[in-house]
């Protein structure tokens, strides 16, 4: 009797120190996807070094120009991917190598520099924070307006020996003064001649 013979599917396998690592976590969802992308080209024999990331192909799962650039570097800086040969014109697309698997073929590519297993030696970088934002103008009534300074910030004028201070009299002091030079001064005029003018007074 005859025994049932199994068909196996290739697959495309990502070790679990690589999902399980913080460099990994840190990816954006893009990136990720493009990483199963690059890892899903690897034959037996190993043809890793000579994976290729290019939008002819890439377009297939959604991956715009830009989207496909940032998560390229993405990869790239995270220690995930490597480039081995750069692309251009009559140069031919760039090649990638994954770098927690060893490359056997290295003929037509670039290996100075590469380093297995990078992703371990990535670190996260300390987001500098932002100074708070200040507005400097202000919507009012549906006009913009230039933003007042607060009290705290708000400069006194520089004192200077050449202001000269001037009295403010109120309009009660004013009516006084005037009441009593009257009745000093102008009273032989009240009593129309009769009485004479105080010259000693104190």
């Amino acid at each position: 009797m005859k025994s049932k013979t199994s068909k196996k599917h290739p697959f495309a396998a990502i070790e679990h120190r690589v999902i399980d690592s913080p460099a990994y976590a840190d990816l954006s969802f893009s990136a990720r996807s493009l990483l199963v992308q690059i890892t899903r080209q690897l034959t037996v024999p190993n043809n890793n070094g000579h994976l290729q990331a290019t939008f002819a192909y890439m377009k297939l799962f959604g991956f715009s120009v830009n989207t496909l650039s940032r998560a390229t570097n993405e990869l790239i800086t995270h220690g995930f991917i490597y480039k081995t040969k750069s692309g251009g014109f009559h140069q031919g697309a760039a090649q990638f190598t994954v770098t927690w698997l060893s490359v056997t073929n290295t003929q037509g590519i670039f290996m100075q520099g590469f380093k297995i297993c990078a992703w371990r030696d990535w670190q996260q970088e300390q987001k500098k924070s932002r100074p708070p934002k200040v507005r400097a103008h202000s919507l009012k009534n549906g006009e913009l307006t230039q933003a007042t300074t607060s009290k705290s910030e708000a400069i006194p004028h520089p004192k200077s020996e050449h202001i000269e201070l001037i009295p403010i009299y109120t309009h009660s002091a004013h009516r006084e003064s005037a009441r009593t030079t009257a009745s000093i001064h102008r009273l032989p005029h009240v009593a129309r001649g009769r009485m004479q003018p105080i010259r000693n007074y104190a």
